[in-house]
């Protein structure tokens, strides 16, 4: 019998082809259901229907058994119920399961309606794998109630809808729904390695394919199209690609920038030798005192909850936490950090990535904040990667803070670190309100800033 395509995969193919092809060999690794839905970019069941409270006739299906739920389904879109959730749409091996069913006005074998389907989703943006996934309801609700849906759609957690066209996809979806169907069967994709196959459950089996054959994918944030047409130009391995000068790459692979191929051979360079490679200095400003930055956010629950600083001067080092209990704290946190920082406003604030500035600027605009720490903070905020990325070769495929800190010398005191670890603690917490898991939490956080101190401070003794 095939092995079940569902809607999430498409998103492990999206991540990881390799995700589906050693599912599909009969692997029982899995993650637990709420990492699942963290990774897939779903909302906790009790954000879903705190979303969907005032739909006026609202069933849920709640057989547990897949084909039950399937029967129950159907029996409600016969019935011509107007919104049914945790819907179970099934053709031969492909299962569907959108988070909503809605009854719109038009032609089906049902009557004068027919169902388009919905997924709630942590997002303000629609992405590929909305709309793959939103394809493969279409074509799934096309088969059972004879009418394909024309649009799909994605609910946020602020409750607006985000709609496509379905036609607008389709030909992409078809050619990826062709190319899982050959992996399911047992075709074995070729392999690619990147950040999304830290999500899979399978990442040491595609880390260690990668590292078997000395793979170009290893390159940091290499793109397909470039490693196909080096090894098209015969640069099949790391190894090749670090013996060439730039200009013999320039003219045997001419199609590929001059700058980019600079960069891809001293990345081959670097993982070679095991050695970091500084191609310009980094101008950090000289302050008494430094603030170093993270936040932890929920997004099961579309919801920051830590706000966490490391104060750094000539004699202190000491941790904040500012911290939301639950999401109606959120102001308050902000309101405590905001008063923090206007007694800071000559520091500089550094942070690991876009994220913290994308949330301070949300924040600033939805819970306010004094015109003196917006101007501090929109002046003060320095992003290390952003610093790290043309200066400094590191040789390692990727630039995460937990792999360049750990390059650094850094190291967690949590074995299980992890930004979405931390996310199932922090559910736990809610849950239990346990000391304990409180106190991982804010450790946690405080390596993280501790760890962006400390690649700061690597940064200024070697590439300033």
């Amino acid at each position: 019998m095939p092995r079940l395509i569902t809607e999430k995969t498409f998103y492990q193919y999206l991540k990881c082809p390799h995700w589906v092809y050693f599912s599909a060999q009969g692997g029982d690794k899995k993650h637990e259901a709420l990492m699942d839905k963290l990774i897939d970019g779903g909302l906790i069941e009790e954000k879903e229907r705190e979303l969907i409270s005032d739909r006026k006739e609202l069933v849920e299906v709640t057989a547990e058994d897949p084909e039950q739920a399937f029967y129950q389904t159907l029996e409600y879109m016969r019935e011509g119920r107007q919104t049914i959730y945790h819907g179970v749409l099934i053709d031969k091996h492909w299962v569907g399961h959108p988070d909503i069913l809605e009854k719109v006005e038009g032609k089906s074998k049902f009557g004068d309606y027919y169902y388009v389907a919905a997924d709630i989703k942590n997002t303000r943006h629609i992405y590929d794998e909305h709309k793959f996934q939103g394809c493969f309801y279409a074509e799934l609700l096309g088969l059972l109630q004879g009418a394909k849906p024309r649009q799909g759609y994605v609910i946020t957690p602020d409750n607006s809808v985000l709609e496509y066209l379905i036609e607008e996809f389709e030909g992409h979806y078809h050619l990826t729904l062709d190319a899982i169907e050959r992996v399911v069967a047992g075709q074995e994709p070729p392999h690619f390695m990147t950040s999304g196959c830290k999500q899979s459950p399978w990442y040491s089996e595609c880390r260690s394919l990668s590292e078997s054959c000395a793979d170009l994918s290893m390159l940091n944030r290499v793109w397909r199209q470039e490693v196909a047409r080096l090894k098209k130009a015969g640069y099949e391995t790391i190894e090749s690609l670090a013996d060439k000068s730039v200009a013999h790459l320039i003219k045997q692979v001419p199609d590929v920038a001059e700058w980019r191929l600079e960069i891809m051979r001293d990345q081959a360079l670097a993982l070679r030798d095991n050695r970091y490679i500084i191609r310009q200095s980094v101008d950090l400003p000289e302050a008494d005192t430094e603030l170093y930055f993270d936040i932890e956010s929920d997004p099961l629950r579309d919801f920051i909850y830590l706000f966490g600083v490391y104060e750094v001067s000539q004699d202190k080092q000491e941790y904040h936490a500012f911290m939301a209990n639950y999401t109606d704290k959120e102001d308050e946190m902000w309101a405590e950090f905001a008063e923090f920082m206007a007694s800071h406003i000559d520091c500089p604030v550094y942070h690991y990535g876009s994220y913290e500035r994308d949330v301070v600027s949300r924040f600033a605009a939805k819970y306010g904040c004094s015109d003196l720490v917006r101007e501090a903070l929109e002046r003060n905020l320095i992003d290390v990667l952003e610093l790290i990325r043309p200066a400094v070769i590191f040789p390692l495929s990727f630039y995460s803070l937990k792999d360049i800190g750990a390059y650094v010398g850094y190291h967690w005191r949590a074995e299980d670190a992890s930004g979405a670890n931390s996310v199932l603690w922090f559910e736990d917490w809610l849950r239990t309100k346990s000391d304990d898991l409180k106190k991982k939490i804010l450790e946690y956080n405080e390596d993280d800033v501790i760890a962006t101190y400390k690649v700061q401070r690597w940064l200024r003794e070697k590439a300033t």
